[in-house]
């Protein structure tokens, strides 16, 4: 086949978003792919050319990522997808292949994404690294064990305004957590443009700001679905975003959505795994939780990126890199770090620790220990290393990813 990868043209824009999502077995409306158009880096852009047409995509957003202690550069891949015509061709080894080239040639020393299957990109080096959680109560149920005044009122607000008073808490709240990221004002935009297909038999979304002493500190985006059963309100209210800056802040904002009438459920999705909300409820058992993957974290360089984030105790550590896929990270690389920086360097030393790509970009965030890599199999190495190593890389709190990109 003459298959050809390159940026796209201006012009390409609306066929290129057509070829992603056709992979995605989807049909979108034109405003929907003008929406793409807001956060779109054309730049970045990989598609694959059969002659004219365009039979495979993938694309990256430039983010800047929240990790322990640090913020760094990110490349967000996104809109990976092959057409049905030319599946098992081997179109998406090139088009990862060609991404981490271009990734590596930015001097970015880590790329991310949302997998749209879980067995697709270990293969590549990525890793597991934060997971995410979908909660679902009755609201019946849903009381307070400690119940407290709230200590800030809540408002519902139009969305123009919404979009002025809450990316200020939101950049506000990134560098607390890993696994966030930054939003500029396009991403706002197209996350918010609520398009009849995103609503899944929902209404449209509402904003409501939460304040504290006349200062914004948290918000919460939501829909509602009626259900009037036999003449009986039974309807559910879905969280897709609340953020907050304090613990009363989040107290408040969880008490107002259960609280809203005619509603009999919640659900909310992706909240983090150390959700604070269980250990409120004066019966936790009720709250339903369905545990997946989130964000993916795959190393692109080993030193730049173990030097840039911090770690919660001060040691060292001689990782042994293995790495089919991208070779120039294979090596052994010594790691000393604390909580006040780190460095990393390739080393001659004997390696404390085994590891693949895969599963040091898994550990990257510290959403998952090496022991527990360990006894799945996956890494390799003496007890008092794998202890050092787990102590070294904890993190507090856990790393959420709340965007699906």
């Amino acid at each position: 086949m003459d298959l050809a990868i390159r940026p796209i043209e201006p012009d390409e824009f609306a066929t290129f978003v057509r070829s992603v999502e056709r992979a995605f077995g989807e049909h979108l409306e034109p405003a929907e792919v003008e929406n793409e158009r807001l956060v779109f880096e054309a730049d970045r852009s990989l598609p694959v050319l059969d002659g004219e047409r365009i039979v495979g995509t993938a694309g990256a957003f430039s983010l800047t990522l929240t990790v322990p202690g640090a913020r760094v550069p990110m490349a967000g891949v996104t809109v990976v997808g092959v057409s049905p015509t030319h599946r098992r061709r081997g179109l998406l080894t090139q088009m990862m292949r060609r991404q981490l080239d271009d990734v590596r040639e930015r001097g970015e020393s880590i790329a991310g994404l949302w997998a749209s299957e879980s067995s697709i990109y270990g293969r590549f080096g990525y890793g597991m690294a934060a997971l995410s959680t979908r909660l679902e109560i009755e609201t019946a149920r849903s009381a307070f064990a400690r119940p407290a005044e709230p200590g800030g009122a809540v408002e519902i607000v139009e969305k123009d305004e919404a979009l002025v008073r809450m990316p200020p808490i939101h950049e506000r709240v990134v560098p607390t957590r890993p696994g966030m990221w930054s939003w500029h004002e396009g991403f706002w935009r197209h996350d918010t443009a609520d398009h009849e297909r995103w609503r899944d038999g929902f209404g449209a979304l509402f904003f409501a700001l939460h304040r504290t002493g006349g200062q914004d500190d948290g918000y919460v985006v939501y829909r509602l679905k009626s259900d009037w059963e036999n003449g009986l309100a039974g309807g559910t209210l879905r969280i897709s975003e609340l953020m907050s800056e304090s613990a009363g802040a989040y107290a408040d904002l969880w008490r107002y959505c259960l609280g809203v009438d005619l509603i009999d459920k919640l659900d909310a999705w992706p909240r983090p795994l150390d959700e604070p909300l269980r250990y409120m409820l004066a019966e936790p058992r009720r709250l339903k939780t369905l545990v997946g993957d989130s964000l993916w974290i795959r190393v692109v360089d080993v030193p730049a990126a173990l030097a840039a984030r911090r770690y919660s105790q001060s040691g060292s550590v001689v990782f042994e890199v293995r790495d089919a896929f991208c070779p120039w990270t294979e090596g052994r690389y010594l790691l000393e770090g604390g909580p006040d920086g780190a460095t990393c360097a390739p080393t001659g030393r004997e390696p404390d620790l085994a590891v693949s790509a895969e599963d040091l970009g898994a550990a990257y965030l510290g959403g998952v220990r090496f022991s527990v890599l360990q006894r799945a199999g996956r890494v390799d190495g003496e007890p008092n290393a794998i202890r050092r190593a787990d102590a070294m890389f904890a993190w507090d709190p856990l790393p959420w990813c709340p965007t699906v990109f």
